[in-house]
């Protein structure tokens, strides 16, 4: 159990623990909520080990596209091992559909796909409440280097492509989500996690995308959870 292990980090829907080796880290899945773009994700019982078997499909996935991922392995129902990680601290954004504040800022009808993915950076340091950055800002300030970024900008394009074949696989919409990227050994490797908690996700029916068809509030959020995990993790489409 993690709880034997010393915390590194006490978060709002995760905790970090030190691993059996330096290199290494325990991350516990926690059931409290949290938002992304916005949309609030509700609390219940049992939603770490939904994040937890999501995510870990999800990396063992791209890890078998030779994308790497600090993903090690599943440890039990809520916890994994994963590479201790140095994180960029950069936060990166990739919009498939149009949803949520994009629809916002350019008064958009949401739900239109997009040709080309749009991908956004933001600064992820405490007291700067995210600001949108080029990525120019990411080397010039010397949170990465102009190599680096352009790796991370090949792999979020691998990673989008990859993802977004997986889940129309299974009738899903992949429609928007968030990426953290950390250094390991000099090399670049997707981190923190891939769950409905950090991308907005959308069924598909007869080939028509249903809007909100996952809610995350009025109490349906146990039911969206549990048909995504099915689809995901199961198979079950």
């Amino acid at each position: 159990m993690a709880e034997n292990n010393h915390l590194l980090l006490k978060g709002n829907n995760k905790h970090l623990y030190a691993g059996n080796k330096d290199d290494q880290i325990i991350i516990k899945f926690i059931d409290n909520e949290s938002s992304f773009d916005g949309e609030k994700k509700a609390k219940f019982k049992n939603k770490g080990q939904f994040r937890n078997g999501i995510n870990e499909a999800i990396f063992s996935y791209l890890q078998g596209y030779n994308i790497p991922t600090h993903f090690t392995r599943k440890i039990n129902e809520t916890e994994m091992s994963a590479k201790k990680l140095a994180i960029i601290p950069i936060i990166v954004i990739v919009r498939n559909i149009v949803a949520g504040s994009l629809a916002k800022r350019f008064k958009l009808k949401p739900g239109m796909e997009l040709k080309y993915p749009v991908i956004e950076y933001y600064l992820n340091l405490e007291g700067l409440n995210m600001p949108m950055i080029l990525e120019s800002h990411a080397y010039a300030l010397e949170y990465t280097t102009p190599d680096e970024m352009k790796h991370i900008a090949r792999l979020v394009l691998k990673i989008n492509a990859v993802l977004k074949a997986f889940m129309e696989r299974r009738s899903l919409k992949l429609v928007d989500y968030k990426l953290e990227f950390g250094r390991f050994h000099r090399q670049i490797y997707l981190a923190d996690e891939i769950t409905p908690d950090t991308c907005r996700i959308w069924a598909v029916d007869d080939n028509q995308i249903k809007q909100n068809y996952f809610d995350f509030s009025n109490g349906k959020v146990v039911e969206s959870y549990k048909e995504i995990y099915d689809r995901l993790v199961l198979n079950k489409v």
